[in-house]
């Protein structure tokens, strides 16, 4: 039987990027968080993310840590081309070797399709999706804030269809 005073050293890992983390978590389950097995710099967010693990009920910790090498590799959203370049950066660091050539690699690649699509072709990425230009009719519409009828003019869209291996991770 744990005591109320007696510590526990469980091994868990950041809910959010996967990041191993060491608790010691008592019987009132009051935590503390540390970086390394040998228990030395306590902390109260992950070291990765930064995120507040102290909020986070200990039950979510992540036990698994095949679920937690998958969050590793896409360690948080990615809203933006610097964290892009990150994601991209830590899925094959040593295939870029820097997060300077990481960015050229996906500056290029953002280049080369702003380039096929602006000319009109549509571009096919195996495993992705495939990105077309349609274009869209001319129509009938209504002014949001006066609610009279306008006339929306024909004009070119990008469509992304996703490919099947997408269709089923996101389904599942």
């Amino acid at each position: 039987m744990v005591e109320p005073n007696d510590l526990v050293c469980v091994t868990r890992y950041c809910p959010n990027c996967g990041t191993e983390i060491f608790c010691r978590s008592d019987y009132e389950k009051h935590r503390v968080f540390y970086l390394s097995e040998d228990m030395a710099d306590p902390t109260r967010s992950c070291p990765q993310c930064e995120f507040n693990l102290v909020s986070v009920p200990f039950e979510l910790l992540l036990e698994d840590p095949d679920l937690a090498m998958e969050r590793r590799l896409l360690p948080f959203r990615v809203r933006t081309g610097r964290r892009l370049v990150e994601a991209v950066f830590r899925r094959q660091p040593d295939l870029f070797g820097t997060k300077a050539a990481t960015k050229k690699a996906v500056d290029a690649i953002g280049a080369v399709l702003f380039d096929v699509l602006s000319t009109g072709e549509g571009v096919r990425w195996s495993g992705l999706g495939s990105f077309k230009i349609q274009q869209r009719k001319a129509r009938r519409g209504r002014d949001p804030r006066s609610g009279r009828e306008i006339q929306i003019p024909a004009k070119k869209v990008i469509r992304f269809t996703p490919a099947k291996a997408l269709k089923e991770k996101l389904n599942s």
